[in-house]
């Protein structure tokens, strides 16, 4: 299922699969302006940045941003899909679903229960490893004009310690999430 997101731009870059010439360059000067950063090390290594995560072959269907809001904190990735729920809709096989999203890319991490709001239901797991996922937020998006979907964020990129603590820009993040019918 393709998805459609229109995040804060505040805080989020939109990584496109194609962008055009120049676009990691002119991103990390608008960036570095936005935040006040007049050092070309940053600006230069931000846009070293967006060209490597551009240049990722992506497997699936997902659309991938990049949280930098402030430069006192590291950039993490979010990787963000809609899946289709196969289960009857009950609470239990919701979250017997929910789990298994979870664990199929963090399998080690403790799950918390997250209700951030009356159409948004799921869990959210973080875990320091050496592997591709640091985190990992599942979410049943109630209420849209389709079938009931799973919004899967896959984060990545810096350490789960940092972030963990943006767990409320996840969840406002998802609420700009749609599936393109």
């Amino acid at each position: 299922m393709q998805i459609a997101v229109t995040p804060d731009p505040q805080r989020w870059v939109i990584i496109p699969p194609f962008p055009p010439p120049g676009w990691a360059r002119e991103e990390a000067r608008h960036r570095s302006a936005h935040l006040g950063v007049t050092g070309p090390q940053w600006r230069s290594e931000l846009e070293s940045l967006l060209n490597e995560l551009q240049a990722m072959e992506r497997q699936g269907r997902f659309a991938r941003l990049m949280h930098i809001d402030d430069v006192a904190h590291p950039p993490f990735v979010v990787d963000l899909s809609l899946e289709i729920a196969k289960d009857d809709g009950s609470k239990e096989a919701r979250r017997a679903t929910q789990r298994h999203l979870v664990s199929a890319l963090l399998p080690e991490a403790e799950l918390v229960r997250l209700r951030p709001g009356p159409d948004m239901v799921g869990f959210s797991a973080f875990y320091e490893s050496n592997g591709p996922t640091q985190g990992v937020v599942v979410l049943r998006l109630a209420g849209l004009p389709t079938v009931p979907v799973d919004l899967i964020m896959r984060l990545w990129g810096a350490a789960a310690e940092d972030i963990a603590p943006n767990l409320d820009h996840l969840v406002e993040l998802a609420r700009q999430v749609a599936p393109v019918v």
